[in-house]
């Protein structure tokens, strides 16, 4: 397998000009100085990828991939390494293209199978559909980025038991209860509240009904899982289960931030239910469900954000990754 200089390096450099040390670099240069470096680091960004696999076996057609986005920067990392894509069937190219007006993507190739996977819920939707592709719908999209929006989504759809209570009125909260931003991901953000006087403290700043954010019952565990699925009509194609032990006085898993990560069997029922809750929307594509289990064994669904998950794009993972993008690879329909 071939993974170019050029890319490699390209890589390292997005990377580094995101950590601690390119920023306290920054802090002692003149403005002048900054501002080169910051259109520099524009640029960097927005250069798109080439990773050159070896010829797919004779009989087999070969596959141009194009990633289309940039999410973060691990994920860049583990997508344009070859060794990703090694036991991805019919591979021979992988582009990692911006979502950049500017650069508008390439046409498809000539004598292979073109595949398209977007990467955030914004590259979902400004995503171009002229290759194959395994891309949700526009409404399941808006339905699952904003929390505000798939609660009241369940509400409608009859399938409020398969979630946390959302609180439609001061009135109705019971405490401890749990604090969200629509649009936050990863958790960040969220803070639990134990009193009248700290949600008060809260609405003073956000009141409610200001539409920014969601108030839902509290259900403390120890233990939460995630699903990471690829569907296609809202049925469940391939599947992976982690547990995730928090640490110790974290009440809120934030990110991949936890005491340990198990790869398990799902609970028992939940991909019913995760079904239940994805085929009125008829979802296609790669998706992660956060949930706990209520004392009862019943699953309560925390949020389904409509992309990959992080937890996929951890080293330690990268085959389950090659297994999430070899079923989006083969069930991947034309425009």
């Amino acid at each position: 397998m071939h993974w170019p200089i050029f890319t490699r390096a390209l890589v390292a450099l997005r990377t580094w000009g995101h950590g601690n040390a390119a920023w306290r670099l920054r802090a002692l240069l003149p403005r002048p100085v900054r501002s080169m470096l910051h259109r520099a680091k524009k640029s960097l960004e927005n250069a798109p990828l080439r990773v050159v696999l070896p010829p797919s076996p004779a009989g087999q057609v070969p596959v141009r991939v194009v990633i289309f986005g940039n999410y973060a920067d691990n994920w860049l990392a583990r997508l344009s390494d070859a060794q990703t894509w090694e036991t991805v069937p019919g591979g021979t190219e992988v582009r990692v293209w911006p979502d950049d007006p500017a650069r508008p993507l390439p046409p498809p190739a000539a004598g292979v199978r073109n595949v398209i996977i977007p990467l955030s819920e914004d590259n979902i939707v400004h995503c171009p559909r002229t290759m194959d592709s395994l891309i949700p719908n526009h409404r399941a999209v808006e339905v699952l980025r904003n929390k505000a929006a798939f609660a009241a989504y369940v509400e409608e759809a009859g399938l409020s038991e398969l979630c946390p209570i959302t609180y439609a009125t001061r009135e109705q909260v019971r405490y401890p209860c749990i604090v969200k931003y629509v649009n936050a991901a990863f958790a960040f953000g969220s803070r639990i509240l134990r009193s009248d006087r700290e949600l008060d403290a809260f609405l003073s700043t956000e009141p409610w009904g200001s539409g920014k954010f969601i108030v839902q019952q509290c259900l403390p565990a120890p233990v939460e899982y995630v699903t990471h699925c690829v569907c296609k009509g809202g049925r469940i194609l391939w599947s992976c289960t982690f547990s995730f032990e928090k640490e110790t006085g974290q009440e809120i898993r934030q990110g991949v931030v936890f005491k340990s990560m198990t790869a398990i069997d799902p609970p028992a029922g939940a991909l019913v239910s995760i079904e239940r809750l994805l085929l009125p929307l008829a979802y296609d594509g790669p998706c992660n469900i956060d949930y706990t289990l209520t004392p009862e064994g019943r699953i309560a669904v925390f949020e389904i954000n409509p992309r990959f998950g992080g937890t996929l794009m951890l080293p330690i993972n990268r085959g389950y990754l090659q297994q999430t993008l070899s079923c989006i690879i083969a069930n991947a329909a034309g425009p």
